[in-house]
């Protein structure tokens, strides 16, 4: 009988712990276009998303039950050719407990406390991204139009950076309370591009070390040393490439000589960069006789584009490459990520200024050779 008893109390506490970690994720989809329709649970590898299960659209719902034995992080998405405008997933931390997940204009996940978190955040994200795609087309606008004025330019440019800031304060404060979970982990990964290296140091000095090995994280590591390498205040780091003629050449042949030099990384097939480059001519033009000296380096693929690309452009200034597009040797020695990305080095070759573009470039280099 005790024996009996015992088995019975201990089947109780065993059901007891699984009742503690079951979870159950109820779902409502308002949109009746996806009544019958496939809801796909699927998690995220090394080697991309594979599927956990496939759940159906019934009578507008549907429900996802399981046990976790600890926080598991799954995508939940609807049938995307429904309507492939769209965003039809979302990252849900499971955890024990109810889940309500609603898809509707927005999805939101309620029900525990990094969900719901979560939810804030992604919800200001898309509201913040409105906005910055308002002041893009703005701007786009006025230039087409011909009425972008100096101060409408830097009246854009200044709600373009406003906005940015706050999307990135917004993913930042997310990641740094949730570094130790899955969705803070994953966010991190999907957004440390946008991270300061003051806020990189911040963020993986609170991860754990199993994460920090991890060859992902070890890339964004190496990044940002590299980065902190190539900071304003630290000496250039030199390398060599080929010039337009087959010539070895080094950034040292320029860099530290006496002049002060203006490194800009560039691509012919980069619009942004052959809208800046006039600013460049005429840097350079206004200030070469005073000791200014502007060296190309190309992110280019393809010899005939780039060469072409320098004549049409008007660069006068040394160049080099050596056309491996975004696998080039300078993308990660100097921590590029976007260009056109330029570099001011001093007449000892200093880094003192980055990503100057137009007005801003003319009034360093006027202060620096008046």
């Amino acid at each position: 009988m005790r024996k009996l008893l015992f088995l019975f109390i201990s089947a109780g506490f065993i059901l007891s712990c699984q009742n503690n970690k079951s979870f159950t994720i109820k779902g409502t989809v308002t949109d009746g276009a996806y009544e019958g329709t496939n809801v796909y649970v699927q998690e995220m590898t090394d080697d991309g998303m594979i599927g956990i299960d496939t759940l159906v659209v019934t009578n507008g719902s549907f429900e996802y039950k399981g046990v976790a034995e600890s926080a598991l992080l799954r995508f939940i998405s609807l049938d995307e050719s429904i309507n492939p405008q769209k965003d039809s997933q979302v990252p849900v931390l499971i955890e024990p407990g109810k889940i309500n997940l609603l898809f509707d204009s927005v999805v939101t996940v309620k029900g525990t406390a990094v969900n719901e978190s979560y939810t804030d955040v992604r919800l200001k994200i898309s509201e913040l991204r409105k906005s910055i795609r308002s002041v893009v087309e703005q701007y786009n606008t006025a230039k087409t139009e011909g009425t972008l004025t100096d101060s409408l330019d830097a009246e854009l440019n200044n709600s373009y950076d406003k906005f940015n800031a706050e999307l990135t304060e917004l993913n930042f404060n997310f990641v740094k309370e949730n570094i130790s979970n899955e969705l803070g982990k994953f966010i991190f990964l999907s957004s440390s591009s946008m991270f300061s290296p003051e806020q990189l140091r911040t963020i993986l000095d609170l991860a754990d070390e199993n994460f920090k090995e991890k060859e992902k994280i070890q890339r964004i590591i190496n990044r940002l040393e590299n980065i902190e390498k190539v900071a304003i205040g630290k000496n250039f780091v030199d390398f060599t490439l080929k010039d337009p003629d087959g010539n070895d050449v080094s950034l040292s042949e320029y860099a530290g000589n006496g002049k002060y030099v203006l490194i800009d990384f560039w691509a012919a097939w980069c619009g942004p960069c052959r809208q800046e480059m006039p600013n460049v001519v005429a840097a350079y033009n206004k200030y070469k006789s005073k000791g200014f000296e502007v060296v190309g380096v190309s992110l280019d693929q393809d010899y005939d584009r780039w060469t072409k690309g320098i004549k049409d452009l008007n660069m006068t200034w040394p160049q080099m490459s050596d056309l491996k597009y975004w696998q080039s040797l300078v993308v990660d020695l100097y921590a590029i990520n976007a260009i056109p990305h330029t570099i001011l080095l001093d007449k000892e070759g200093v880094i003192i200024a980055k990503d100057l573009r137009g007005a801003e470039l003319d009034a360093k280099l006027a202060e620096l050779m008046p």
